[in-house]
């Protein structure tokens, strides 16, 4: 697998953002199949991106790569095919959202805003 996390709210995909969500991570998607799939391929391997944004949409690819995952999860754990991509997605949601709080501190730290204010929040 190869992982990448776009931010939808970046300049350089803001304007196809807002008229096509996912618009980013499928971009991202087409990039990285372009870039490695032949090198990949030529080693005798299989390439799968897997490319999300930082709002929680995948691209097509990424989507068929979470139905693989839950199936196998199904097979290891028993559980319904419906609950194993939920479960998946709610981890992906976690830490999206946790890597966008982290941003966010980020921001605050370089702007030189005080962290305390926000211990009331």
């Amino acid at each position: 697998f190869d992982v990448t996390v776009r931010n939808s709210l970046q300049t350089s995909y803001l304007l196809e953002s807002t008229t096509q969500p996912g618009a980013a991570a499928t971009g991202g998607d087409s990039e990285k199949i372009a870039r490695y799939e032949k090198e990949v391929n030529a080693a005798g391997c299989d390439f799968y991106p897997l490319v999300v944004e930082t709002l929680g949409v995948g691209s097509p690819g990424s989507l068929e790569i979470f139905n693989i995952i839950a199936r196998r999860t199904v097979l290891t754990t028993g559980t319904t095919i419906s609950k194993a991509i939920q479960h998946l997605l709610q981890q992906l949601s976690f830490s999206l959202w946790r890597y966008n709080a982290k941003l966010i501190l980020d921001r605050l730290a370089i702007c030189n805003v005080d962290s305390v204010m926000w211990e009331y929040v």
